[in-house]
């Protein structure tokens, strides 16, 4: 059994990290309210955020979705009657790829020897928004901002006071960015992020951090790369390239931990030659394949 530990990264936001993916769940409490985001992976570690929030004479009022992806979504099954909310394309997601959803999250339980008590029901939201939507707790207001392009439905969560980002599966110092949805709304989507003054920057999976110098390098990291994806993509297309020729034409572009992150930039490089127009005669390539 490994130790929960909670980080505090501001007056009313703690952050506790999975060893799974180095997944990220916030709790965020003021006034006796607790926020929780997407809490937890393992039903321990979900248990072990309830009696955090209790240890600190809070009740969970609202639970916050950052997208679907099965690895975002095991928590609200343990918070009966709590408010989940979440953006309206998750409830799209959930009926496209609920299914293949349910899939993965077994396939993990299989693999580590997680036995259910009773059977796994997604979580549906209790209101789910389109623009920008504003959620007080306490004297604070957390602004819910769509942010699509690792995901359709994927939201990040901003408080203007102390300059506090959740970044979704964006901005992580291990990962580089996952193309999973499209190339072009990601790239929209990190340029209005960039635009907000973020003293706090908290990733889906990866460390958080509160250093400006490293907050900057990650927002230019994730954007060089993804002007790079599609800049190199592009041509291969207009060049008439086929799929393993743009894969190979891509190669030279940098990225973080190149060794570990190989497999994502392929999937990122196939994606993009399909978004971009590109013909290839197998109907399921790059990121699609991770959904299956």
């Amino acid at each position: 059994m490994t130790t929960q530990t909670f980080q505090r990264l501001s007056p009313y936001l703690w952050v506790t990290q999975s060893p799974i993916f180095a997944t990220n769940s916030g709790v965020l409490i003021d006034a006796g309210q607790a926020c929780l985001i997407d809490p937890g992976i393992t039903e321990e570690e979900i248990r072990g955020i309830a009696r955090f929030t209790l240890e600190q004479g809070a009740s969970v009022q609202t639970i916050i979705l950052t997208h679907g992806h099965w690895d975002h979504i095991l928590g609200p099954e343990h918070f009966s009657g709590v408010k989940v909310i979440a953006h309206a394309e998750y409830k799209h997601t959930i009926a496209q790829h609920g299914e293949a959803i349910m899939r993965q999250i077994s396939r993990w339980e299989t693999e580590a020897g997680i036995l259910r008590a009773q059977p796994l029901r997604l979580p549906q939201p209790t209101l789910a928004f389109e623009s920008v939507l504003h959620v007080h707790l306490g004297q604070y207001d957390l602004r819910l901002i769509p942010a699509p392009g690792h995901a359709a439905d994927q939201i990040a969560i901003y408080e203007a006071e102390y300059g506090m980002l959740w970044a979704g599966d964006m901005l992580s110092d291990a990962e580089i960015p996952f193309v999973s949805h499209n190339l072009s709304a990601y790239q929209d989507t990190l340029a209005r992020l960039a635009a907000l003054d973020v003293r706090v920057l908290i990733p889906g999976h990866g460390m958080p951090t509160a250093d400006l110098v490293e907050i900057r390098a990650r927002f230019d990291g994730d954007q060089e790369y993804l002007q790079s994806l599609s800049t190199q993509a592009h041509a291969a297309v207009l060049a008439g390239k086929t799929l393993p020729e743009t894969v190979e034409a891509c190669t030279g572009i940098a990225f973080r931990q190149p060794q570990e992150n190989a497999g994502p930039h392929r999937l990122n490089v196939e994606s993009a030659f399909i978004e971009l127009g590109g013909i290839c005669e197998s109907p399921v390539v790059g990121w699609m394949r991770e959904e299956e």
